[in-house]
């Protein structure tokens, strides 16, 4: 048939230098260098990956009112696909 008519031209994309990460607590797409990682420790239990070099799965926020969301809707359990456990938001931050 062809083109639909019209004058609306497709939004581009934004240009982002690196990686983009969703925060698991709001769902808000950012780089990942303005995210906090976390990953399950070598203890078996969630710890901040300030350095980004712990190995294994991690999950994001962007800030404190998502790590509030992310345990009300247990995002945490979801990202580490059920091996997160038990979660104690006085030791994430």
């Amino acid at each position: 048939m062809g083109r639909p008519t019209g004058h609306s031209v497709p939004e581009e994309p934004i240009a982002r230098s690196g990686p983009v990460r969703m925060c698991v607590g709001c769902g808000s797409k950012r780089l990942q260098a303005e995210l906090t990682r976390f990953v399950i420790g070598p203890e078996g239990v969630i710890v901040v990956d300030r350095e980004r070099r712990l190995p294994g799965r991690g999950a994001y926020l962007c800030g404190v009112g998502c790590m509030t969301a992310a345990l009300k809707r247990k995002a945490f359990s979801r990202a580490f696909r059920g091996k997160a456990g038990l979660v104690d938001p006085s030791q994430l931050g």
